[in-house]
């Protein structure tokens, strides 16, 4: 659907932006709790001997497997929607939880390590935000396509 990119400074992978008002895409930092970006993104395609791999679910480094879904994933934010079609990359913790379909497991993993100092309100609103999106990843028909 969109050309996965990456950042060309960080060589983190970048996430798509659509805007239905301008009818554009643009790409984006991932938005990571306690994580403030000190550059603005450069996109280029995804090089994989200079990609920055991470937990797609809880942000951990050296993600062991991959996961697609057979349907794409859609997220509405304002005018902004995030298109989730790439491969979902994973931990060997956060994988055991979607092999045996626990989505409640994976999200309490997720919140739990999350970077920063939340408190509790905020953790809160952050664990209705991963739910929403693990949610609709596990209605999305998810299966193991390795890395």
């Amino acid at each position: 659907m969109f050309k996965p990119k990456m950042c060309d400074t960080c060589c983190t992978p970048l996430e798509p932006f659509k805007s239905f008002a301008l009818g554009t895409v643009t790409y984006g930092h991932p938005n990571w709790v306690g994580k403030e970006w000190d550059h603005d993104p450069v996109p280029v395609p995804k090089d994989p001997g200079r990609l920055r791999g991470i937990c797609d679910f809880c942000s951990a480094d050296y993600p062991s497997t991959a996961f697609e879904t057979a349907k794409a994933i859609l997220m509405f934010d304002g005018p902004v929607t995030h298109v989730f079609a790439d491969a979902w990359t994973a931990c060997e913790r956060c994988a055991v939880h979607i092999r045996k379909r626990s989505p409640h497991l994976l999200i309490d993993r997720a919140v739990a390590v999350l970077p920063g100092t939340l408190n509790r309100p905020e953790r809160q609103e952050r664990r209705k935000e991963v739910k929403a999106l693990h949610m609709k990843f596990f209605a999305a028909q998810p299966y193991e396509v390795g890395l």
